[in-house]
């Protein structure tokens, strides 16, 4: 059906294939407006605000042995000698790695709207990392 300007009648009901074939006719009428040349490419736009840090990669294997030094003072055998005692600073830096306890992470305190805004989808976001960081560390 073509598109008729005189429908709706003002104060009638809404008929729903009515609208449609309005939508159709409208449609078909852009449809036939030609296509001109692509326009030339406009300025560059400013820089976005700068994301939430990503969550960190996977340790790489351990590398080959290099070759020896050279060799020490007179009496010296050149080789290690056997682990000594744990020093308080690399106990720590061993704890620091492992697993977080997850109670760690607050709770979410907002409402989410239908449907959730992009921000709320934000906060979700950043809120499992924290706990996904949490579990994983």
């Amino acid at each position: 059906m073509p598109y008729d300007p005189n429908l709706p009648i003002d104060d009638s009901e809404i008929l729903s294939a009515e609208l449609r074939s309005q939508f159709q006719g409208l449609r078909s009428l852009i449809d036939t407006i030609p296509v001109g040349p692509e326009g030339p490419q406009g300025p560059e736009g400013p820089e976005g605000p700068m994301g939430p840090d990503g969550m960190p990669g996977s340790e790489g294997p351990q590398g080959t042995e290099g070759p020896p030094g050279e060799p020490g003072p007179p009496g010296d055998p050149g080789e290690p000698g056997p682990p000594g005692e744990v020093t308080l600073m690399e106990l720590e830096d061993a704890i620091s790695g492992t697993a977080q306890n997850p109670a760690s992470v607050t709770e979410m305190s907002f409402a989410i709207g239908d449907p959730p805004t992009q921000a709320e989808v934000q906060a979700i976001y950043v809120k499992v990392n924290e706990l996904i960081a949490a579990v994983k560390r």
